[in-house]
């Protein structure tokens, strides 16, 4: 028995007439009447009594009918999930993301993406970046909002914004009403950094300015949270360099200054090369809307020079 069949069956006891309802499924009349007598022969039973001009379902057909019209019912449901599955419309899609991307990025991100795919379930987990790497490999998360450029052979990936970055210190600090500061002029500073471990990324620009500007940053404290970070340097325990993010945390006592020049960090959406799900390349797509430069450029693929 095919959901072909169940179709003919439906048909003839919806128009009870055997001319009437072959028309309708662009059947000829022999055909269907075959059709319906071997599902009658197959099943053991008369679906029909057929008069001169009208068929009337039996007992045993109108018990059929109604269990040939549910499944037809859900075979439609598996089409459509099918569907929406294959055009990324429904599914899951797990999300890693650095901290500091919460605070700005990712709110628009996820805006724009449950906008267009509202029934994706998006399951989310902060990493670090190199996590974030190691997790992609390992099939533990779909899609990832990193520190980039990232190059690496398994991975492919697009900018999704570029971050100013900013002088976080106390308010009663001696540049703190400066409308710019230059980096060297931090040279006699204490800073507060990310560990090494947790922000690689922003700990390893920070230390790259500062030897351009001809200093080695003196730590007074690694913190990997970036709320306490903001915390620590209102407090005056040290300045900081923050992404333009942070400027979302307002804490009493904290002034954001910019650097002059300017310095900046991209931040990376990433996936496994060759990724075949459906949500991925969606929210690939959402993500390359977020850069204004991805735009008007071909996407920077991780791993490719």
């Amino acid at each position: 028995m095919e959901l072909r069949d169940l179709r003919y069956f439906v048909a003839v006891a919806q128009h009870r007439n055997f001319s009437r309802a072959a028309e309708a499924l662009y059947l000829s009349q022999p055909s269907l009447s075959q059709a319906i007598k071997k599902l009658e022969n197959e099943l053991g039973v008369a679906l029909f009594a057929r008069t001169h001009h009208l068929v009337e379902l039996t007992d045993a057909g109108a018990a059929f009918l109604r269990e040939a019209r549910a499944v037809l019912a859900q075979a439609a449901v598996a089409a459509d999930t099918a569907r929406q599955v294959g055009n990324g419309t429904i599914g899951q899609l797990r999300i890693g993301f650095i901290d500091s991307a919460a605070l700005r990025i990712m709110p628009e991100l996820v805006r724009r993406y449950r906008t267009a795919h509202p029934q994706v379930r998006l399951a989310f987990v902060e990493l670090s970046t190199a996590q974030q790497i190691a997790a992609l490999k390992a099939d533990e998360i779909d899609v990832g909002i990193a520190r980039g450029p990232v190059w690496d052979p398994e991975l492919a990936g697009t900018r999704v914004a570029i971050e100013e970055l900013f002088v976080a210190l106390a308010a009663t600090h001696p540049l703190a009403d400066r409308p710019s500061i230059a980096l060297g002029e931090l040279r006699d500073e204490l800073f507060v950094l990310y560990p090494p471990t947790k922000g690689a990324g922003l700990h390893d620009e920070v230390l790259r300015l500062a030897h351009g500007a001809g200093f080695e940053p003196a730590v007074a404290q690694e913190v990997d949270q970036l709320p306490m970070i903001c915390g620590l340097a209102a407090s005056g325990a040290g300045v900081a360099i923050v992404p333009d993010a942070a400027r979302v945390i307002a804490i009493a006592g904290l002034r954001y200054v910019r650097l002059d020049p300017p310095a900046s960090i991209e931040r990376w959406g990433l996936w496994r090369e060759g990724a075949k799900l459906p949500a991925i390349r969606a929210f690939v797509e959402v993500a390359r809307s977020m850069d204004d430069v991805a735009k008007r450029s071909t996407p920077v693929l991780a791993g490719r020079e």
